[in-house]
């Protein structure tokens, strides 16, 4: 999934919560599935960064 995909589902999820018309119960699965999207993102920006900078010593070599 595009990171920008991803982006999109997590927000959301986060307007859905902040809305307070969820039960309880679907607030607690909205919010998991928010934080293994948050993972994710934090996962492929730490990705995206590593080949940046690997890309950035090639240049300055």
């Amino acid at each position: 999934m595009k990171f920008e995909d991803l982006l999109e589902e997590l927000s959301n999820i986060v307007k859905e919560l902040e809305s307070g018309t969820l039960s309880l119960e679907d607030s607690i699965e909205k919010y998991q599935r928010g934080m293994e999207l948050s993972k994710i993102c934090k996962e492929k920006l730490q990705a995206a960064k590593e080949v940046i900078v690997k890309k950035m010593d090639e240049v300055k070599e």
